[in-house]
């Protein structure tokens, strides 16, 4: 197991910049909520430590309860949302201007990485640093959350295997996995196959644009009860390999499918056809040899029904794009959406 010297050293390798740090207890901008309770409000931490935290509150939670918490820093906000984690704490004991917790960290996550990175947050005096530590954070309790004892080797690519911008894309992808799962109802219960996990952040940290999202929901999507799903790595093959371009084309195809299928009585024969200039708009690209090129990718994936006719130099009066069975389900699955398409 790494010391905590060693896990300070990684984190330093993630990215920011070693600066003097002032050390304090008392956060600046720091707030917490509980998640499962609508009226709960943000509460001010008054001071926190890796062991747990002291929050203002009016609210008396029982001796001993598991809350889930949502620890939030205030005036750091990226992309109109204010950075947050999410963990788990046990109400330890009532003051008179608030609660006292303790942290119930996930099975399998180091605590002296806990330590080194929690105590980062709360020292570091620029907004950027504590932003980036704090995205850091989140994603491993996430991966802690889902691969238990395993995640050592999904929390090692950060930063370790990845350079500066996968780790950043790697951790986008967690993050957005995460937020799908936070519209489950046991999403919090969920777990996933530790090497999948791995195989998808390691892959999906190269994907850029439409792709991104892509690989958010496989990962969102091999999570289950039991975490011992592996049927999203032939999918996570499929997507490694996806163009931006060729990731157009098969999204648009699949959502006119969609489109197709519920306003058709009869949608096995509902064909997707688009005529060259729709195909030049949506893929971006004037070469229609070469967006046929694409077309025909994506039919040798198995992702579409029908090749593009290369053998012939007449132009291609259309393009029948219409996804095949394997391309709809990886479509669901990209986008969240674990469904049996023999059952549907």
């Amino acid at each position: 197991m790494p010391t905590l010297n060693q896990w300070k050293t990684w984190v330093k390798k993630l990215g920011y910049a070693e600066k003097a740090r002032a050390e304090r207890r008392i956060p600046s901008g720091f707030t917490a909520r509980r998640q499962n309770l609508p009226t709960s409000k943000r509460a001010i931490i008054r001071d926190i430590s890796t062991s747990g935290l002291q929050i203002l509150t009016e609210e008396r939670w029982p001796i001993g309860e598991l809350v889930p918490l949502t620890v939030e820093v205030e005036g750091l906000s990226e992309e109109q949302s204010e950075p947050q984690i999410s963990v788990q704490a046990r109400v330890a004991r009532h003051a008179k201007d608030g609660v006292g917790l303790s942290f119930v960290l996930p099975e399998g996550l180091d605590p002296k990485l806990w330590d080194a990175l929690l105590t980062g947050a709360v020292v570091l005096t620029g907004p950027k640093d504590t932003l980036y530590t704090l995205r850091v954070l989140r994603t491993v309790l996430f991966l802690s959350r889902l691969c238990h004892t395993e995640a050592r080797e999904a929390i090692m690519l950060l930063g370790a295997e990845l350079d500066q911008h996968r780790t950043a894309k790697a951790m986008e992808i967690a993050q957005r996995a995460e937020e799908l799962l936070d519209s489950e109802p046991d999403g919090d219960k969920m777990r996933a196959d530790p090497q999948l996990v791995k195989n998808i952040l390691k892959h999906g940290s190269w994907s850029d644009g439409l792709t991104t999202p892509m690989w958010a929901g496989l990962l969102a999507t091999s999570c289950t009860s039991d975490g011992k799903d592996q049927s999203n790595q032939k999918f996570a093959d499929l997507v490694a390999n996806i163009s931006n371009t060729q990731a157009r084309i098969f999204i648009s195809a699949c959502k006119k499918a969609l489109e197709l299928k519920a306003e058709t009585e009869n949608p096995p024969a509902a064909r997707v056809v688009f005529t060259p200039k729709q195909m030049v708009r949506l893929s971006g690209m004037v070469d229609v040899g070469r967006i046929g090129a694409d077309v025909s990718y994506l039919f040798k994936a198995g992702i579409l029904e029908k090749n593009f006719d290369f053998t012939s130099y007449i132009p291609a009066e259309n393009f029948d794009i219409t996804p095949s069975h394997l391309g709809l389900e990886l479509y669901a699955r990209c986008k969240g959406n674990c469904i049996n398409l023999d059952a549907a």
